[in-house]
Parts: C-alpha cells; structure tokens; sequence
C-alpha cells in the first residue's frame, strides 16, 4: 500500500485553477449533494489550502459532494464560537468526516478537534484519512493510528483499517 503524494493529489486538479470563478464554481459543487451519494466534512490544515482543490476533485471523482469550512459563505469573518458552532454542525449533518493527513495538520489546533467531535458524532465507520506525504511515507501522531486510512493498491484506492484487519474498496465506503 502507499500513500498518496502533494504530486500526485495534485494530478486532479487538472484543467481547474484557483480563480475567484474556479472557487466559486467549486463552492457550489462542494455544496450540492442532490446527486452525490455521499458528503464530505473535509478536515485539513489552513497550511494545506493548496492541496483542497485537487482533493474536492478526488473526492468528486468517487461520486461525493464535499464540504469545506472556508468556502461556507455562513462562516463567520473572524473565528469565534459562533465558527466552533457551525464547524460542529456541519461535521453532524455530513455523512462521512476525511481529514487531509499532512505534516502541517500534525500541528493544527482545529483538525484533532474536529476530528474528536467526528469521533464521538460519526464513529470508526464514517471517519477515514488520506495521508498526504512529499514522498509517499508517513510519520503520523499515535492516535491517528486507529482511524482508516485511505491507501492505493494496484490503481485502486482503498479504505483500510489494521485492528481489525479490514479493506473496502472507497467507493463502496462511501455508500455505506
């Protein structure tokens, strides 16, 4: 199995850019649900913004709508808990909860929050990481050990866990 590089998430950006028109078509589709089969609360360091694009994508490309906090136009303008609310709230209403594994999110104050509310409002079974890595290994903290990772094999991308021993395949994750 290996994790997925900054390169190689970056692949599915292609033919996107980041202009005011980009982000905000991709704010409108990170929001309609109607036709996906699931949604996304996508946890990430603030370090990463470069890396949301290409992983909305990822994430499109498996049949999902994918909720971002900073492309939320209810969001507060200054981080308040008025944001620690409705981060909460959203986190609630998705149905799957992925967080963007990075080296920076390692010293984030809001992902492992927002993944202990996950954890407690979603369970094991609708959480999952995708450990994003320069070289494709990855040191992470001891606690995330326990959530399944998301890992490619093959050209197929999986959601694995080790304790218990368990792989599906990410779309049929997704479904459940």
């Amino acid at each position: 199995m290996a994790f997925i590089t900054r390169a190689q998430i970056k692949l599915y950006e292609r033919g996107s850019s980041h202009s005011a028109e980009n982000v905000a078509s991709a704010q409108a589709v990170a929001f309609n649900s109607a036709s996906a089969q699931a949604t996304v609360f996508l946890s990430h360091s603030s370090k990463d913004r470069e890396l949301i694009m290409p992983a909305i994508a990822f994430l499109r490309s498996h049949g999902v709508s994918v909720y971002v906090d900073w492309m939320d136009g209810g969001m507060p303008d200054v981080v308040s808990s008025v944001t620690a609310n409705r981060i909460k709230e959203k986190i609630r209403e998705q149905r799957k909860f992925l967080i963007i594994l990075t080296e920076n999110s390692k010293g984030s104050r809001w992902v492992p929050w927002e993944l202990g509310i996950a954890d407690i409002v979603k369970g094991m079974n609708h959480i999952a990481i995708l450990p994003v890595s320069e070289n494709g290994s990855f040191d992470q903290n001891e606690y995330m050990r326990i959530y399944p990772k998301i890992e490619i094999i093959n050209n197929i991308w999986w959601v694995w866990t080790d304790d218990p021993l368990s792989i599906t395949p990410l779309p049929e994750w997704l479904k459940k």
